[in-house]
């Protein structure tokens, strides 16, 4: 009975033990699960800090301002030429169109037309000028659909121009390109008149320089009412004579 007791006790005692071990032994795991568990969060901590105040990584979340990537901004003049040059310029903008340079001048009067048909300029009129006039070789009038087209039209023929030239042939300048109504161009061998439909009713070229100025009625219109009365009396006003021219 004695030793069963003491058997008894002794396997108590190692029961006891055994679970004070076991208890010890889970606390420590928990207590090193925390340790890592707050080891990886310190450490993320720390790596989002980083990433806070790193320059690089800024760069990589943000764009870098730069006066390249910025747009330009164009004032009056240069946004109209741009979109004069965005008309004009297309990608085949010069297909079908001679670009060499011509035999009596930068340009032909063939491929003249050739480019004012192209770009649907209205009512072309070619005129031959004499020898003996010693102005240009021809003279082209054409009408532009709206204030818009006949500018157009001039730079067109302006980059053409410039495509077909020498380098000892002058570029040509635009001439009352504001004015909205005529445009004028001294191409060397050929004088190009642009007008609206009205200015070109007005001012009337083709019978100027046609039939001569003593046959078309607007040169021959006096500018002045006076001048008007003068002018008919003027055979009467010949035939006078002093009051003492017989003395």
């Amino acid at each position: 009975m004695i030793r069963r007791g003491i058997t008894n006790l002794r396997y108590s005692c190692y029961s006891l033990v055994s679970n004070r071990l076991s208890t010890r032994l889970v606390f420590s795991a928990r207590c090193c699960s925390n340790k890592d568990n707050d080891r990886t969060s310190v450490g993320n901590a720390k790596s989002n800090e980083r990433d806070r105040t790193s320059p690089f990584s800024t760069l990589e979340k943000y764009k870098i301002f730069k006066d390249e990537d910025s747009p330009v901004i164009f004032d009056i003049v240069e946004e109209r030429f741009k979109t004069l040059q965005y008309d004009t310029e297309t990608q085949d903008g010069y297909q079908g169109l001679n670009l060499e340079r011509g035999k009596d001048g930068v340009f032909d009067i063939e491929h003249l037309v050739d480019l004012l048909q192209q770009e649907q300029a209205q009512h072309i009129f070619v005129l031959k000028i004499p020898e003996e006039v010693r102005y240009v070789n021809y003279l082209v009038i054409v009408s532009g659909k709206s204030v818009r087209h006949m500018i157009a039209l001039a730079e067109f023929v302006k980059l053409v121009y410039k495509k077909k030239r020498n380098d000892s042939d002058r570029i040509p300048k635009v001439e009352g390109e504001d004015s909205g109504h005529w445009i004028a161009m001294d191409l060397g061998n050929i004088a190009l008149h642009i007008f609206s439909a009205t200015a070109r009713k007005t001012y009337d070229l083709e019978s100027l320089w046609s039939v001569g100025a003593e046959y078309d009625e607007l040169s021959r219109k006096p500018e002045d009412p006076v001048l008007e009365i003068l002018q008919k009396h003027s055979v009467y006003l010949r035939d006078l004579e002093p009051a003492n021219s017989g003395e």
